[in-house]
């Protein structure tokens, strides 16, 4: 049975944040896996962070991090998987949209592929919510040749696929690149389609006007960097072939 580290983003979650976390103990306590939960706080301005701490005190296989400053969920998202040690990361949310027990559904797929998605069935999203996302969505296979499901849903994955890449991406457009990365380096990507509810507190910010322009500039950088990473793959394998 693998090991896996279960990781929660948290940013004014207070409503459900307690919820989350003892449904997370409950079930992964009752399962034979060897596990660890963290969550990371974006400096939350309500009791988030006390909250989580009341409940780690309590719960030693959960440990909070807390950041600083607001750094945003791209930031979050990448501290918490730096910080995961298992072999396997589950990256969950706090705001109730997928259940903990979606892992236990993503987990026999993980034999046979690398990296798994849940993707959502049914998004919970206004016009423009969801246009942005087909868009971003869209963008992998054209440009990349890489389909990425669904790149912002909770996923499971391999920790050597996160420890592997140097991403250049500085928006949530970093999950995309990831996946990009993966598929192209050769794992296997799979996505398992789940039903979410919407969302039980806090205010996504993925569609803000300021967080797509960036998104926007990432898709470029990334294009740019693994062209200039092919090309100079091209010149190494050149300089060491046979000579005439």
């Amino acid at each position: 049975m693998p090991s896996i580290s279960v990781c929660f983003p948290a940013y004014n979650e207070h409503a459900t944040i307690s919820a989350v976390l003892n449904e997370a103990h409950e079930l992964l306590s009752r399962s034979s896996l060897d596990y660890e939960i963290l969550v990371c706080d974006d400096a939350s301005t309500d009791n988030t962070a006390s909250i989580a701490d009341e409940i780690a005190a309590r719960l030693p296989r959960i440990r909070v991090l807390r950041n600083h400053k607001n750094l945003g969920i791209r930031d979050t998202f990448e501290r918490l998987y730096r910080e995961a040690s298992k072999e396997l990361v589950f990256l969950n949310s706090t705001d109730r949209q997928w259940e903990t027990s979606v892992l236990f559904q993503l987990l026999p797929l993980i034999d046979e592929f690398d990296i798994v998605i849940a993707s959502r069935r049914n998004k919970h999203y206004g016009f423009s919510r969801s246009f942005t996302s087909w868009v971003f969505n869209s963008i992998p296979p054209l440009l990349f040749g890489v389909k990425t499901y669904d790149a912002g849903a909770v996923k499971l994955v391999r920790r050597e696929v996160i420890e592997r890449f140097a991403l250049v991406s500085r928006s949530p457009f970093t999950e995309a690149e990831r996946l990009i990365r993966a598929q192209r380096a050769g794992y296997r990507i799979a996505s398992h389609p789940v039903n979410v509810s919407e969302r039980g507190t806090g205010k996504a910010r993925g569609a803000k006007l300021s967080s797509v322009i960036e998104a926007g500039k990432d898709v470029l950088r990334v294009w740019l960097a693994l062209r200039r990473e092919r090309r100079a793959s091209r010149i190494a394998a050149d300089s060491g072939g046979p000579r005439a």
